[in-house]
């Protein structure tokens, strides 16, 4: 095995706060790798050498001599699995520190144990999420050796599964800070609990969303478990998520994958707790409609006659919409008079030539709502793609 600068940086730090003297951390082949004295960093440690070539249970070294890199201490070998893969070193006088070196160096083994049994288990996770990632993402499905790397790792990719998809509401709050990474990676841990608990263990990180694969069930039963999810993150965090999920009868993961995401994306962009794919139509469509031909669609409807007042259109369509045509349920949600309302309805189909109150013309306008409201939440700057257009 051999020790990273970085695990050997960690371990001296985490030693150096229980113990006075320096503490020297060498490799394999006797560099100091890490040390409480930054100034050895780099330097050649003949104790070091001496014991790794000469396979010593210890050194002491009684005086500190500089042509040598050495200074007045005991040095002790690292040993795991029955080789030596690095030396420890503690200075002072030897009746000071050999029996504290010894204990250090029962420390640092465990230490390096842990280290070794962390890579291991980081390198597995990133095998196994390259494949869930070639075999979902990518459409892998019918590559060659798709199957047996699968077997490799005990995933049976002929089996029939589900797939759902799953991140924290307004994720984007999360991306750009420290704390909001912290709380991502939380969420992950909080995931991989609850599906522990409920004997899945198949799940990856992508783009801060966590995708789950289960086992084959009925819509209805998935959508159960999916909230019990999401109430135990509630629960545990103190967030909401987002969850799409994918549709019944899937032959090809990849196609179960595109379903559960385009249906994420309606959760995520409608602040919703669980969307199916088979409950989704008109936003289904839309989502699969260029966004040049959603612009041109707007254009078409607003006249061009909207920029930086987009906002306020969209927010009394959604108004009027989440009421049901009711005046006054829509007015008291924009905190103005039904009046008030009236007289805005009333400009718009000046505006657009579209009565919302009529149900041959509110279609029209529910669509420009929709299509609007996806592009303002995927970040596009629609007063500015809006404005001046005739």
């Amino acid at each position: 095995m051999h020790i990273s600068k970085n695990s050997a940086t960690q371990i001296v730090n985490e030693i150096s706060r229980l113990v006075k003297q320096n503490i020297n951390l060498m490799d394999e082949t006797g560099y100091i790798i890490a040390s409480g004295d930054k100034s050895r960093i780099g330097s050649f440690h003949y104790g070091a050498y001496k014991i790794i070539s000469e396979n010593l249970d210890e050194y002491y070294i009684d005086e500190d001599d500089a042509s040598k890199g050495i200074k007045k201490g005991i040095n002790l070998p690292l040993e795991l699995d029955g080789e030596i893969v690095g030396v420890i070193g503690m200075t002072g006088e030897y009746e000071e520190v050999i029996t504290s070196g010894k204990l250090l160096k029962k420390m640092t083994e465990i230490l390096l144990m842990e280290s070794r049994a962390n890579y291991h288990q980081l390198m597995n996770k990133r095998v196994r999420n390259a494949f869930y990632e070639e075999w979902l993402i990518n459409g892998g499905y019918k590559s060659a050796d798709l199957e047996d790397r699968g077997m490799a790792i005990g995933v049976d990719i002929n089996i029939p599964r589900r797939i759902l998809i799953a991140s924290i509401d307004e994720l984007d709050n999360y991306k750009d800070s420290q704390q909001g990474q912290s709380k991502i990676a939380k969420f992950e841990n909080d995931v991989d609990t609850f599906l522990s608990r409920n004997n899945y263990k198949m799940h990856f990180r992508n783009a801060s969303r966590q995708i789950i694969i289960v086992d084959n069930m009925v819509t209805d039963k998935l959508a159960a478990f999916a909230k019990e999810l999401a109430d135990y993150i509630r629960e545990k965090e103190g967030v909401e998520l987002n969850i799409g999920i994918d549709g019944e009868n899937n032959v090809d993961m990849h196609d179960a994958y595109v379903q559960a995401h385009r249906a994420w994306n309606a959760a995520a962009s409608e602040h919703e707790q669980i969307i199916c794919y088979e409950n989704m139509s008109l936003e289904l469509l839309i989502s699969n409609v260029p966004v040049e031909i959603k612009l041109e669609y707007l254009k078409k409807i607003f006249k061009g006659e909207y920029g930086d007042d987009i906002g306020d259109v969209i927010a009394l369509l959604k108004a009027y919409y989440d009421a049901q045509g009711s005046i006054q349920k829509a007015a008291d949600a924009l905190y103005i008079h039904k009046n008030t309302l009236q007289y805005r309805i009333s400009r718009l189909k000046d505006t657009t030539g579209l009565d919302i109150r009529k149900p041959t013309e509110s279609p029209a306008l529910f669509i420009a709502y929709i299509i609007a409201d996806e592009l303002i939440n995927e970040k596009y700057d629609l007063p500015l793609l809006l404005r001046g257009t005739k």
